[in-house]
């Protein structure tokens, strides 16, 4: 255990075995000491929510392979993204640790997290159940062109820039803090390689990312996979935005979200 280095809980919604997962604690590692705690499973879109499965609390010991000369000790929760990054807090990091994480990153997520689609997210969802329990949140998504051509191997995605600039931001708010009224912050990488500092402080865009699909004729009693689009023409998009910045820019937009959703006037 040191101290002296910040502690960093690396958690997401894509599982304990996925390379993104892999990329942010590679990240983490350049800022300071890390705890890893994910979900066991592929948990997309849980958004935070907290189901009672009969596995609930499980914690596997596993050792992963994050591209480094050895393998790293991680902790498989069985559990959605929320519950990875409670248990991370509340049980993983005191004991493995004997203390609390400093920040969490959940990440780094295969496919964008933008517009009113975050609330579905379960990248953000971890990092809101993190901001509940008063540790600061970052959270890390990298875009996928073409996600559904792609799914689910997206053998050819690499993290490069996501993971530049994990630690950029990892470096921001534990040196700076959150911006004014912020809880947690919200980055989307472009998937072409840019370099950490070509990015813009973006606003949420009032409309999903994600737009469900008109569904062809179909059995009823057989499963479906409901199909989503991510491709957005100009007037679809506000300039400043998460979703302009991202689409038509090819900046990283870093959002600062707040918990708080009270209608002021």
């Amino acid at each position: 255990m040191n101290a002296s280095k910040p502690l960093i809980l690396v958690t997401n919604d894509d599982g304990i075995d996925s390379p993104g997962l892999a990329a942010a604690a590679r990240a983490a590692l350049k800022v300071g000491d890390v705890v890893i705690a994910a979900p066991h499973k592929q948990q997309t879109a849980m958004g935070r929510a907290y189901p009672h499965t009969d596995d609930l609390g499980i914690i596997d010991i596993v050792q992963i392979d994050i591209g480094l000369d050895a393998m790293v000790e991680a902790y498989a929760v069985h559990g959605s993204p929320g519950y990875a990054a409670a248990y991370g807090i509340a049980e993983i990091a005191p004991k493995i640790k004997g203390r609390k994480p400093d920040i969490t990153v959940s990440g780094i997520n295969t496919g964008a997290n933008c517009g009113t689609s975050i609330t579905s997210s379960g990248t953000v969802g971890a990092a809101l159940e993190s901001v509940d329990m008063k540790v600061p949140a970052l959270a890390m998504s990298q875009e996928v062109l073409n996600y559904d051509d792609r799914w689910p191997a997206f053998a050819d995605l690499n993290f490069r820039s996501a993971e530049k600039a994990t630690v950029h931001w990892l470096r921001y708010i534990l040196e700076n803090g959150m911006p004014e009224d912020a809880d947690l912050l919200n980055v989307n990488v472009p998937e072409e390689e840019i370099g950490p500092e070509d990015y813009l402080f973006t606003f949420l865009e009032l409309h999903p990312y994600y737009k469900a699909q008109p569904m062809p004729e179909r059995d009823w009693s057989k499963p479906c996979r409901l199909r989503f689009d991510s491709e957005f023409a100009d007037a679809d998009a506000t300039e400043g935005s998460d979703i302009h910045t991202l689409q038509f820019l090819r900046k990283t937009s870093v959002t600062p979200l707040t918990v708080d959703m009270t209608k002021r006037r």
